[in-house]
């Protein structure tokens, strides 16, 4: 039987937005793929090679290129805002735009993305919304402030929004990784976590996936990857954690 459903992924190109293209691509969704660097997008189409992709160019820390994406692209049944980089830095150490950028990228923007599709979702079957947040959306995150609020608004949002849409039945999920193995943190100058996180605190793009999507089809509004992370979970704002965590990400 044919897959007539469509899926919008953000942040395409590698980590956990390439492993859902293939995730999906697999049960034969029509996918809509959008990232920033058209040398990684064209990589990324090369390594999918599937014929029901259709990949996107749009840098949506920029307003105006979320409502040209919003003005071309088709409303999905399902909407995954994925696309994210990190910064690291003291308080006060990251200037005014890049704040404005990282904020509209991680949150403000996801916010614009969801609710430019909205009205028209809610009157298509079968419309899931999956939010792409962080583990650092619930524990503290010294030095990456900006990232840690952004990913806490978004987490907020996504709650909020659940419950609203229950009446649309639209489950909106929000997804709360640790540690995953991609290049976000190397683009972001922490290669040096590899080597000082232990192995068993990382979880695989294709675990994230997995496990965010099992949540999405039940009606969960959250979801935290991984079973150390669910375990250590209620524990992460105590000083003990933040402790080993600060001991763990310090650079040697």
């Amino acid at each position: 039987m044919e897959n007539n459903l469509r899926a919008l992924i953000t942040g395409a190109s590698s980590g956990i937005g390439m492993a859902y293209a293939k995730y999906l691509a697999n049960q034969g969704w029509s996918l809509d793929l959008v990232s920033k660097d058209p040398s990684r997008s064209q990589e990324a189409e090369k390594i999918l090679n599937y014929s029901k992709a259709n990949n996107f160019l749009a840098d949506l820390s920029q307003p105006s290129e979320v409502e040209d994406l919003l003005s071309k692209l088709p409303t999905p049944n399902l909407l995954i805002a994925n696309a994210g980089v990190t910064k690291y830095g003291k308080a006060g150490s990251i200037s005014k735009q890049e704040k404005t950028d990282l904020f509209y990228l991680l949150c403000n923007g996801v916010i614009d993305l969801i609710e430019g599709f909205l009205p028209e979702m809610k009157e298509k079957e079968n419309s899931r919304i999956i939010i792409i947040s962080s583990i650092a959306a619930i524990t503290p995150m010294p030095k990456s402030s900006i990232y840690a609020s952004a990913k806490s608004a978004i987490y907020s949002y996504g709650q909020s929004l659940s419950y609203e849409l229950k009446q649309n039945k639209i489950p909106v999920t929000v997804s709360l990784p640790g540690y995953v193995r991609t290049d976000i943190h190397k683009k972001a100058g922490l290669d040096h976590l590899k080597k000082n996180i232990p192995s068993w605190m990382w979880i695989e793009p294709y675990q994230v996936v997995k496990e965010t999507e099992k949540a999405s089809l039940k009606g969960q509004s959250r979801i935290i990857p991984g079973l150390v992370y669910r375990i250590v979970s209620p524990f992460l704002r105590s000083s003990l954690c933040l402790k080993i965590w600060k001991r763990l990400t310090k650079k040697r």
